[in-house]
């Protein structure tokens, strides 16, 4: 029994929850239990266990992205004793490390797009939960990985392989959480409700650094040996090592079981349900269960709403509306409606025996019933309507903030060594060096970028996420200039200067548009492509990710391998200047291709409004300039 049927089962008599407002209710029009369906879900309260659901998936695939960064040092220990830096201290060769970062980022790649066209086509709930356990089984696979006996294999290819797969599940999470979060969300919560689910990312990366930390302090009574790496004589600091990073690697499919639970659970996206499905009957059912909604009357089939107002906020009146014709009348005949049988939620209606349309709704009116997915409207709403165009603002925006994201958060082992050690001062052994990894890129990175999304989700309330985005890539921009140009004499004079600044970096990000190019994509588009949209989008993020390791493993080479680490040392500013370019060109992205997802009111629009594109959007911003003008 699922748990959300095990909650609502009798009990003396009696439904756990929400009283039953279907009794009675067999004359109300289906239109009109559609119309209740969107209110009650765009004024129901915050809910939690809609962030706890999506948060819980989106904290293990943080955790699993990257804790790369953890073990990448612990690895070299292992597998690669002869191959070492500057230091002296093993590491893992630069290919192997390269393909690891790239197959990960390429699987992703794979997952946001493929996991979000099907959940378009197949529905959000047989997807949900699908792309967790390709996470846990990639990551059960990734801990067995060894050189077999007498080095029968090659660590590093399976590493890769298995980072692949891991890679892939963790990318189907982003279309599929960041969607059902905005479809189940009401509408003056579903920023923050969105911004509370992004906050898992650097909660699961504070988390595999404070894991990781406490590990390596378990293990120090194993790590006994005062060189700087494990020699050959002592296989018990080498079986230390090995278990040390299997162990961190493994913790993460701790949480990613508990989230399967309540992820096999979910009921389908409602508004999936009726814009694709059409499915009206299941839908009015769960509204009931999972929302605190207002009363119906039966006998005049309007909404008693929780709150009133004139017309519903954000959309046209039916004069000004465009001719995009719904596929489906308003008046629905009761016999068409699909019922559900429990296992197959996802037959459709062919549309057949409809009445005639009595009524033509624009697009926004909750009594619109949006046309299906075809090759005919993706033409006319993404080519004719141009729409197309903020399917490549969110992407282009995505992927210039993915490329310094990137490029900083998985080459933090190397950017934070560079900062916090002096090449002069050598390591003391292996136990301070693993310990200083962890505790450094603790510092550095995790603590920016949880107090940026914890700022972040106070914020979202007070300015919309394009506002925040644009501001938030001017302010990478100067604090990547400021900090590129001064990354010299930093690095010999002011040291915490230079962590000061790399940690407000991060804070930048979470409090900017690593959160909004999540949100956006999400809410913008309508529900038969939200997914697929959001995919692609997101997986242009990982396409920049890609360049970016692509760009630092082979850009900047020294003279020689020996020289190559202390080279990028003293010249890594000139990457943070590469990157500030990227920067701006997210703010002018942003600035001209991505549209507002807000009223003047700074109150965030209707999903049903913004999925009308930029025909729905450009004539409610005429309508605002002719108010302003009158005011004037």
């Amino acid at each position: 029994m699922g748990l959300r049927k095990w909650l609502n089962r009798p009990m003396r008599g009696h439904h756990l929850g929400v009283q039953d407002l279907t009794r009675g209710d067999e004359g109300i029009p289906l239109n009109r239990r559609r119309k209740w369906a969107l209110q009650t879900i765009d004024q129901a309260p915050f809910q939690i266990w809609v962030v706890v659901v999506a948060g819980i998936g989106f904290l293990t695939d943080s955790f699993g992205l990257f804790a790369l960064n953890v073990v990448t040092p612990m690895l070299g220990y292992v597998y690669w004793p002869e191959n070492k830096d500057y230091d002296g201290v093993p590491t893992v060769p630069q290919g192997i490390k390269t393909g690891m970062m790239c197959a990960t980022l390429a699987g992703t790649m794979l997952g946001q797009i493929a996991f979000g066209f099907a959940a378009d086509i197949l529905g959000r709930r047989k997807m949900y939960g699908l792309e967790l356990v390709i996470v846990i089984v990639g990551t059960m696979l990734m801990i067995m990985s060894s050189n077999g006996e007498k080095n029968s294999m090659a660590v590093g290819g399976w590493l890769v392989a298995w980072r692949a797969i891991m890679g892939i599940g963790i990318g189907a999470d982003y279309p599929l959480s960041a969607v059902i979060t905005a479809e189940f969300a009401p509408r003056r919560f579903r920023a923050r409700m969105m911004s509370w689910v992004f906050f898992a990312q650097p909660i699961g990366q504070l988390l595999a650094n404070v894991l990781s930390l406490a590990a390596v302090e378990g293990f120090k009574s194993r790590i006994t040996n005062t060189a700087i790496s494990c020699p050959l004589e002592d296989p018990e600091c080498f079986r230390a090592i090995d278990r040390l990073w299997r162990l961190v690697i493994g913790l993460g499919m701790i949480p990613a079981v508990f989230a399967l639970a309540f992820r096999f659970t979910i009921p389908e996206s409602p508004r999936y349900k009726l814009d694709v499905l059409r499915n009206v009957q299941d839908t009015f059912q769960d509204t009931k269960d999972y929302f605190d909604a207002p009363e119906l009357d039966a006998e005049g089939g309007e909404v008693i709403m929780l709150y009133t107002e004139p017309k519903s906020p954000g959309v046209p009146e039916p004069q000004h509306g465009v001719s995009r014709q719904s596929t489906s009348s308003s008046e629905i005949a009761p016999d068409e409606v699909v019922e559900s049988d429990g296992e197959s939620d996802h037959r459709r209606s062919d549309g057949h025996g409809l009445a005639a349309p009595q009524v033509q709704y624009p697009p926004g009116d909750p009594n619109f019933v949006p046309p299906l997915a075809s090759w005919e409207d993706a033409k006319l709403f993404f080519i004719k309507e141009k729409n197309w165009i903020y399917l490549l603002g969110t992407s282009l925006s995505w992927l210039f903030l993915d490329f310094a994201f990137y490029g900083l958060g998985l080459s933090s082992p190397e950017i934070v060594r560079h900062i916090w050690h002096d090449p002069d001062d050598p390591r003391e052994n292996v136990f301070s060096s693993l310990k200083e990894n962890s505790l450094n890129t603790l510092i550095m990175v995790s603590v920016g970028a949880v107090l940026g999304g914890a700022v972040m989700i106070k914020v979202i309330r007070y300015a919309s996420p394009k506002v925040i985005q644009f501001w938030g890539f001017l302010v990478l921009f100067v604090l990547f200039i400021v900090t590129g140009s001064a990354w010299t004499k930093l690095l010999d004079n002011s040291r915490s200067g230079l962590i000061v600044l790399y940690v407000l970096c991060h804070i930048a990000f979470n409090l900017g548009p690593n959160v909004t190019t999540f949100i956006i994509p999400a809410e913008i588009f309508p529900t038969r492509y939200r997914c697929t949209c959001h995919g692609i989008a997101a997986a242009a993020g990982k396409l920049g990710s890609w360049l970016v390791q692509i760009f630092l493993a082979f850009a900047f080479k020294g003279q020689g391998e020996e020289k190559k680490s202390d080279w990028e040392r003293k010249n890594f500013g000139h990457i943070l200047q590469v990157m500030s370019a990227f920067m701006i060109a997210g703010a002018a992205t942003t600035y001209f291709l991505v549209p507002e997802t807000r009223d003047r009111d700074n109150k965030s629009r209707t999903l049903e409004v913004l999925a009308g594109g930029r025909v729905v959007l450009e004539e409610l911003n005429t309508q605002r300039r002719r108010e302003d003008e009158e005011e004037l």
